[in-house]
């Protein structure tokens, strides 16, 4: 399988903007497409790795996982119970 990059993306920025990211690309010795390209895509994979977890203190995870331990009492699965079938099989 090739790596064939057919695709285009196109920004625009701000002169000063552009000047930053071109004195940087040259600093580790990269064109500013390469590092336009890792940036991006860097940034997309910590959003997306971040997007699929759920953060939350230590305090409300311990009591979230003692909640599932406790029986829930269910009232409407009990009352749908309690009324019967409305169709009986013969």
């Amino acid at each position: 399988m090739s790596d064939i990059k057919t695709g285009r993306f196109e920004i625009r920025l701000a002169e000063e903007g552009r000047n930053q990211i071109e004195a940087a690309a040259g600093v580790v010795g990269e064109t500013l497409t390469d590092f336009v390209r890792k940036a991006a895509m860097q940034r997309a994979d910590q959003v997306l790795a971040l997007s699929s977890r759920t953060m939350m203190p230590a305090e409300q995870f311990d009591e979230m996982i003692r909640s599932l331990d406790i029986a829930d009492e269910a009232p409407a699965l009990a009352e749908a119970v309690a009324r019967g079938r409305r169709f009986v099989r013969r």
